[in-house]
């Protein structure tokens, strides 16, 4: 399960809409923003308008986590 959380800078006036996912070990739950992805990111996953942010999680949930594809040719 994955939610987007919008985070507003007070000093800027910058808003962006960031990815988390859920985790649950036995009774507890949390959230975090480690994704699993299989390819390196520095820092959240997410965008300046929840319409991107969307977009990202969609296609994140449409390749279960997978984000790059390699094949021989």
């Amino acid at each position: 399960m994955y939610r987007i959380i919008r985070e507003e800078n007070k000093l800027s006036g910058r808003i962006v809409y960031i990815i988390e996912k859920r985790k649950v070990w036995l009774w507890m739950e949390s959230w975090t923003r480690d994704l699993g992805l299989d390819i390196t990111v520095t820092g959240p996953i997410g965008a300046p308008t929840l319409d991107g942010a969307k977009y990202k999680l969609k296609l994140i949930k449409d390749n279960d986590g997978r984000m790059t594809h390699s094949e021989v040719v």
